[in-house]
């Protein structure tokens, strides 16, 4: 009978089975909530924007830099606390509750928008109710970036995003200053960091970055494009922001960044592992005539321009798309160029001055500059024994022949000598380049000027190979 047939043998069966699939099905039930919690806690972020200070100067975009990089982190798969307008105490608070969200986790992320500065080689956040009057003030009043490292340190990798480097409004009034704990400009390079961690700053180190005349500064702008790119690795986003920023302000602004990461950080991966190409950059109006940027200035200090500009040659028209392999070895090596360059017209040759033309720099043999540089002859004029080029460099390294130096670059005419090109800087600095007797390459040797403060008459060399 139907009744009975479920209190027997078969029955019992039919009901432990029963049984046994509901709670395996309560256990995948229960299990989806903890599994979202998990992949949460795997990415968690702290983003802090600082515009409203009380006793200098406000910012006008940093609220609105943090309020699109909490929803574009968000987007990404970010667990993120967003705090504006903090006061010292409260961006303890909320490092002390990202400490404990960063234990364990698979990314921990920090980025800051607001005031920052250096002092004796440190590098501090500025929280709204800061007052600075003597050198004592600051270890009390300002936020030490070492504190944010540590709140971080348990997580597997550690991005650091810092769009700090505005220019310093309390390095006048500071009082009590005195040669091993000055302020300088902008934020201060960090020569070491741990295994794992990437800082990123908005332009180079020494260097005050832009607020921006629209919603967001040129850095966070860049980061909003670039980050939400599907299969992108992270170092990938830094180098498409820096072309980024270094198209919107003509070259003036230089994102940087310090690595240690050791596996590939991708943020938000792509179907199928496939990476979005770069979108093309947005046209740009043709830049007014003016005078070049100086390639390398003591003191981080733009030096003056010179007297006169060389005319540029006739006839070379003006194409930003021009030199895209220099383009991309400078993006890469942190060097800047100006937003145009025109397309090379004339062919090359394989002696005189045709020999020269096109763009050399990029992986080199030997070095003694302590600085990379980039070298493009635009044009050569064979009649009058006169080339038209064009010398970028990056931030000099401590301790070389660079020592001091910013990144930039700068124009010049130079002469046809001896088989040699030669021609002297605006701050009276020699350069030689000449072609090595193997391969497809060029040497350029730097003589100091006898004016300059640095080495006065000495020389360094570096290997420049072809790029294009």
């Amino acid at each position: 009978m139907p009744a009975a047939a479920t209190h027997g043998p078969a029955g019992r069966r039919r009901n432990r089975l029963a049984r046994a699939f509901a709670l395996v099905l309560a256990a995948l039930v229960l299990s989806v909530p903890a599994a979202v919690a998990w992949a949460q806690q795997g990415r968690v972020a702290l983003v802090l924007g600082n515009g409203a200070y009380r006793s200098v100067p406000r910012l006008a975009n940093p609220g609105q830099d943090a309020q699109g990089m909490a929803q574009t982190l968000r987007g990404i798969g970010f667990q993120v606390e967003l705090v504006r307008d903090a006061t010292r105490a409260q961006i303890e608070e909320a490092l002390r509750r990202f400490g404990r969200a960063a234990d364990g986790a698979e990314i921990a992320l920090f980025f800051y928008a607001g005031h920052g500065m250096q002092v004796g080689g440190e590098n501090y956040l500025m929280p709204v109710d800061a007052r600075v009057a003597d050198a004592r003030d600051i270890d009390y009043e300002l936020i030490a970036l070492p504190l944010v490292t540590r709140a971080m340190e348990r997580a597997r990798v550690r991005i650091l995003i810092l769009d700090a480097c505005r220019d310093n409004p309390l390095a006048a009034q500071i009082r009590g200053l005195s040669g091993t704990r000055s302020v300088g400009r902008g934020l201060a390079r960090i020569e070491q960091v741990d295994l794992g961690t990437l800082v990123a700053f908005a332009t180079s180190p020494g260097a005050v970055a832009l607020d921006g005349a629209g919603r967001n500064s040129p850095f966070t702008a860049a980061l909003l494009q670039h980050l939400p790119t599907p299969g992108l690795e992270i170092r990938q986003v830094m180098t498409r922001v820096r072309a980024s920023v270094v198209q919107e302000t003509g070259g003036q602004q230089i994102p940087w960044d310090n690595s240690s990461l050791i596996t590939e950080v991708v943020l938000r991966p792509g179907a199928g592992g496939a990476v979005a190409a770069a979108p093309p950059p947005a046209p740009r109006p043709a830049p007014e005539p003016a005078q070049p940027q100086r390639l390398a200035a003591p003191g981080g200090q733009p030096a003056p321009p010179p007297a006169a500009t060389p005319a540029a040659p006739a006839a070379l028209p003006s194409a930003a798309a021009g030199f895209a392999g220099a383009r991309a070895v400078a993006a890469e090596r942190q060097i800047p160029l100006p937003a145009a360059l025109p397309a090379p017209t004339q062919p090359r040759s394989t002696s005189g001055l045709g020999r020269f033309l096109g763009a050399w720099g990029g992986r080199t043999m030997w070095n003694q500059l302590g600085r990379e540089v980039l070298l493009i002859v635009l044009a050569v004029d064979e009649n009058a024994g006169t080339a038209e080029v064009l010398l970028a460099g990056n931030l000099g390294n401590p301790g070389t022949f660079s020592d001091g130096l910013s990144p930039g670059f700068e124009r010049a005419r130079a002469r046809y000598q001896f088989g040699k090109l030669v021609w002297t800087d605006s701050a009276g600095e020699r350069y030689e380049v000449s072609p090595l007797l193997a391969g497809d390459g060029l040497e350029l040797v730097q003589t100091r000027s006898l004016a300059s403060p640095r080495q006065s008459g000495a020389q360094a060399r570096t290997h420049l190979p072809r790029i294009e």
